[in-house]
């Protein structure tokens, strides 16, 4: 299934405490008084606080035995408990922010000579011959400028290690018992 957050859900998300009302709500439904002791918050409060959730969409009112209890809605199970297809997206999709930013880095580094080369002229020197030549500014720049993209693809690699394990299937391991027969 496909989550989209509008602007109403978003702001819902906003509050750290209707952040913990809906993870207090996740393993079942609760009434209003039920969540105002758990969460030892004034009964008002998180009423005012479950309309927003409800505004938001997040949190469904269901009525029973004269009762008003609150659960999550599907969309808001998918955001407190991603199954493993949305934790594979969103791996993905960080690795792919990592990579853009890495290029945009890359393409600076390779930029900064011309950019300010002429304006750092003059500050380090230069000395010809010998093995004591030290770097011009120029070689000192596009080496800052490296650093950054290293670490982000480093990064990225990360992420999509942790992606392909998340999409790995667990192997079953064979008995002993089927091996001898």
């Amino acid at each position: 299934m496909r989550v989209e957050l509008d602007k109403k859900a978003l702001f819902a998300l906003a509050s750290d405490t209707r952040l913990e009302i809906l993870k207090a709500i996740q393993p079942m439904r609760r009434t209003t008084t039920q969540l105002s002791e758990a969460l030892s918050i004034d009964k008002a409060a998180v009423h005012r606080h479950l309309k927003k959730l409800e505004e938001g969409g997040l949190v469904k009112r269901y009525e029973d035995h004269g009762f008003v209890y609150y659960g999550l809605s599907w969309k808001t199970r998918d955001l407190v408990s991603p199954n493993e297809n949305t934790k594979i997206v969103v791996l993905l999709s960080c690795s792919w922010l990592l990579v853009l930013g890495a290029i945009f880095f890359a393409t600076m580094g390779l930029l900064s000579p011309g950019i300010d080369g002429a304006a750092n002229e003059g500050l380090m020197p230069d000395y010809k011959g010998g093995n004591d030549t030290l770097l011009s500014s120029e070689a000192v720049d596009s080496l800052l400028w490296s650093i950054p993209p290293v670490i982000l693809i480093s990064g990225t690699i990360v992420l999509l290690i942790m992606a392909l394990r998340v999409l790995r299937k667990p192997k079953q391991e064979v008995a002993q018992d089927d091996i001898a027969s």
